[in-house]
């Protein structure tokens, strides 16, 4: 899922070395969230969570506003953390809907790219704009030869800004993966399970890999509010219902959602591979850990 094949120009940073360490960076609008995993013989160790807050806004929509204030604080914060990360993961967000293509199973990642980049710009999506980048979603539905692709346009300055982020703080950039994919997939157990994000600011559910629908609940909305738009959208329920996200309703939706749409909804737990370390496991609760999952799901990326 790490953003952009090996064939596009934008991933140059990624290495082959072993990565011991890698610390997820969750740039929010007036904060950014940090994860520190570390590399262990079966398993990785989560070392460190920790958080910078602004006085005002550093970030809107994924794309960075001010550069220099965002640099100084993430600076601040792994000085003063004393953080040691072999490199970094930093998340995007994706302007539009993945547009999904077929695509024969065979072809590499020269020859996908190039099919992505035609038919990006068929919708209008300019190369000198953007950085194209695909996932693959799975097997076709109706060609066993073939594989469904999702093709993605990322506003080049967004994936420039983070590189320049990266090189300010003098640590490897590991991945770049679009952030709503990224946590998802870090979060779901299986295939028949649905992630459902609710921020203070907003919210999007997952409902299968490599799909999302943004939602328009607002801050104030309450626990049922949000249930009513979840309604259409859960005709068909999930397995399980996973919650992440900073809001402090979680409990209360998880309550609701349970309730009254008789969906199995519960926090999302770590998986299994992920560990605390004996500090954390002494120390952090559970209610802690949501508004981290992001940061947690990219420093695992990066270690991938």
């Amino acid at each position: 899922m790490a953003l952009f094949p090996a064939s596009n120009p934008f991933r140059h940073w990624r290495g082959s070395e072993a990565r011991a360490s890698c610390a997820g960076l969750d740039i929010r609008a007036d904060r950014v969230r940090l994860a520190l995993l570390r590399r262990r013989r079966h398993h990785l160790e989560l070392e460190l969570l920790a958080e910078h807050v602004f006085d005002s806004a550093v970030c809107e929509g994924g794309q960075i506003g001010d550069f220099e204030l965002l640099a100084q604080g993430c600076r601040e914060l792994l000085r003063s953390r004393q953080v040691d990360a072999g490199g970094l993961a930093i998340a995007v967000s994706t302007e539009t809907a993945p547009i999904p293509l077929v695509l024969p199973a065979a072809s590499d990642d020269v020859q996908r790219l190039a099919q992505v980049r035609s038919a990006l710009a068929a919708y209008g999506f300019s190369a000198d704009e953007y950085a194209f980048d695909y996932i693959v979603a799975g097997a076709a539905p109706a060609s066993p030869a073939d594989v469904q692709v999702l093709a993605l346009a990322i506003p080049a300055l967004m994936v420039e800004d983070r590189l320049a982020l990266a090189e300010a703080l003098q640590t490897p950039l590991r991945a770049m993966p679009p952030e709503n994919w990224c946590t998802a997939g870090f979060l779901r157990g299986s295939r028949e399970d649905a992630v459902l994000r609710v921020d203070a600011s907003g919210a999007w559910l997952s409902l299968q890999p490599c799909e999302y629908r943004p939602l328009r609940r607002m801050p104030s909305a309450s626990p049922i509010d949000l249930l009513h738009e979840l309604a259409p959208l859960l005709r068909r329920p999930p397995r399980r219902l996973l919650l992440t996200g900073d809001s402090d309703d979680l409990d209360a939706v998880a309550a609701a959602i349970s309730k009254y749409a008789g969906i199995t909804t519960a926090i999302a737990a770590l998986p299994a591979r992920i560990r605390l370390a004996g500090t954390l496991a002494r120390n952090v609760l559970p209610l802690e850990l949501p508004p981290f999952h992001c940061a947690l799901a990219l420093a695992a990326e990066g270690l991938a």
